[in-house]
């Protein structure tokens, strides 16, 4: 039980009613139809302050298991890039009660309720960060997902879904009406509290300190904005009157709290903070935070429009590229710097973009980007006088001489064209960072095919694996529909998780002698995985060993001059 209140029937934790600054005694017109409105009757308003007080206070042992297992699932809904995973942590976190808690104390100005609620937020925010963080670094969850970079960068849009969010919240508790109770789950999903913690956790456990700031400003941004548009409501229907000044004192004197709550209240240091008496020095107290907060997110909007407007410009030039009939744009780098920008086009086209119509391009991308603009070009021909001139290297080989009097043996004609097709691969027209592996030739009873392997970082979009494919037909003499392509995903990956996966990757490196597995775990255990690819058939100078964290990398190694 708490202490006993003071002989003058006040707590001392609860701010005294100040009437000649504040006007804390009298209801205002606007206070009455706010109440009118909301089907909230003035001796309600005690009430409201015990059930919402309650609400927030209830910290026991359920509270925290909750609260941990809603931050657990969203960091691997996060990291499995599942929204529906994601919203059901929403759903199932706690913290929305602590939160409009700390709303209805600071408008009543309640020193004591605001330091529960204030404690178990700020507690409860650690716990779940530090789980999502441990989570992370055991679990193979090293990739940013859409779901993870979403939540690191947060404009003061964020924080204006926070503020109304907030108020839903507030409007929905002060109401008196039962059927709003069940826009709670939406209001929860609104404000999403735990999913910028799961990503600051992530950024821990990855250590990747670039993307630990975003997340916490968007979970500042809700704290602010929730508290801010919560205690306006309150304020609106008068829950800082005397009636309610008393019913607090009432509270804090007969209610027994569970878990963290309880544990303040029984501390004497704690138990007696106080906060300002001023309603309005509580108010700025809350905007001077949000202030704070706004800063770097407005910042991040403008950086946000900036982005807009660049991509906006950029997406009118590719169509005009477009709509030149004889180019098509395979992909486009936009890279941002101070005040200017870059852009990248990787284009096919049958006839060469020269330098006055690149400067076409780049003025008409500045002008729709408000900023200065430079464009290259990383052109990959397609005409067929072009893909005649590979051709031609070939045709004398590939030509029947007089001697030859019946086809060649399959086995014949696999060697020679063999041997042609890693001529041709090397003088395929690929984009930056695209290396050929090889080809696969079959030579039967059927038609002729060949299949042409690449690695790159990720698949090349289907109009330029159809270049690849026209390319290498004209420079074979065969039909397009006897050429393929397959592409190999070079980078970073987990360790497979069972015998099929290494085998794979072990198959990949047998196949094609320029991959390189490097294969990194602890020092004890380096050696014992680079022995599990080596027994599933990894060609010994391909896999490579290094201390690290867990993981494989694929690579394909320089080509030799």
């Amino acid at each position: 039980m708490p202490d006993a209140p003071p002989a003058d029937d006040r707590h001392p934790a609860l701010d005294s009613p100040a009437p000649e600054a504040d006007g804390t005694n009298d209801g205002t017109r606007i206070e009455e139809a706010a109440r009118e409105k909301f089907g909230l009757r003035r001796w309600d308003c005690p009430a409201l302050y015990r059930d919402t007080a309650d609400a927030a206070t209830d910290t026991d042992l359920p509270f925290w298991l909750v609260l941990l297992l809603s931050g657990a699932i969203a960091t691997l809904g996060l990291g499995l890039n599942q929204t529906a995973v994601v919203i059901g942590a929403m759903l199932v976190a706690p913290l929305l009660g602590p939160l409009l808690g700390l709303s209805l104390a600071l408008a009543v100005g309640d020193g004591r309720l605001a330091l529960q609620t204030a404690l178990t937020i700020i507690i409860g925010a650690a716990s779940v960060v530090a789980l999502a963080a441990v989570l992370v670094f055991v679990l193979p969850f090293q990739d940013v997902t859409p779901e993870i970079a979403s939540r690191t960068r947060p404009t003061t849009l964020d924080l204006g879904i926070a503020v109304f969010s907030g108020l839903a919240g507030a409007v929905v508790t002060v109401s008196r009406e039962k059927r709003l109770s069940a826009s709670i789950p939406g209001v929860a999903i609104a404000v999403a509290l735990i999913p910028p913690l799961g990503v600051a956790g992530f950024a821990i456990g990855t250590q990747r300190w670039d993307l630990l700031e975003g997340p916490l400003l968007l979970f500042g941004a809700n704290l602010g904005g929730i508290v801010l548009s919560g205690m306006g409501a309150f304020l609106l229907v008068g829950m800082h009157r005397d009636d309610v000044l008393a019913a607090a004192r009432d509270w804090h004197r007969n209610t027994s709290l569970p878990g963290l709550a309880g544990r303040i209240d029984r501390s004497p240091s704690l138990s007696s903070v106080r906060v300002f008496e001023s309603t309005w020095a509580r108010v700025g107290l809350v905007v001077a935070f949000i202030a704070v907060v706004s800063f770097p997110l407005t910042t991040s909007l403008m950086q946000f429009l900036r982005e807009t407007r660049v991509e906006r410009a950029v997406s009118a030039a590719a169509a005009q590229i477009q709509a030149r009939g004889d180019a098509s744009v395979l992909s486009r780098d936009v890279t941002l710097g101070v005040g200017t920008s870059d852009v990248r086009f990787r284009v096919a086209t049958t006839g060469w973009i020269d330098e006055d119509e690149r400067g076409g391009v780049e003025r008409l991308i500045s002008s729709g980007a408000g900023e200065p603009v430079t464009v290259r070009f990383e052109q990959l021909l397609a005409s067929d006088g072009d893909l005649d001139a590979i051709a031609s290297r070939f045709s004398t080989s590939l030509a029947p001489t007089e001697s030859v009097v019946a086809p060649d043996p399959p086995s014949v004609t696999l060697q020679r064209l063999g041997g042609q097709v890693t001529d041709v691969l090397g003088d395929l027209a690929l984009p930056d960072g695209v290396r050929p592996l090889g080809a696969d030739v079959s030579v039967g009873a059927g038609p002729t095919r060949v299949v042409v392997t690449y690695a790159a970082a990720r698949r090349l979009p289907p109009e330029a694996e159809a270049i690849v494919v026209r390319q290498a037909a004209a420079a074979l003499e065969l039909p397009p529909a006897s050429v393929g392509v397959q592409s190999v995903v070079v980078g970073a990956r987990p360790v497979p998780a069972d015998s099929v996966g290494v085998m794979g990757l072990a198959g990949l490196a047998a196949r094609f002698p320029s991959l390189r597995l490097t294969v990194t775990a602890d020092s004890a255990g380096v050696e014992g995985l680079r022995r599990r690819f080596l027994q599933a058939g990894a060609p010994a100078r391909q896999v490579l060993a290094r201390p690290g964290a867990p993981g494989v990398r694929l690579s394909v190694a320089p080509p030799q001059s």
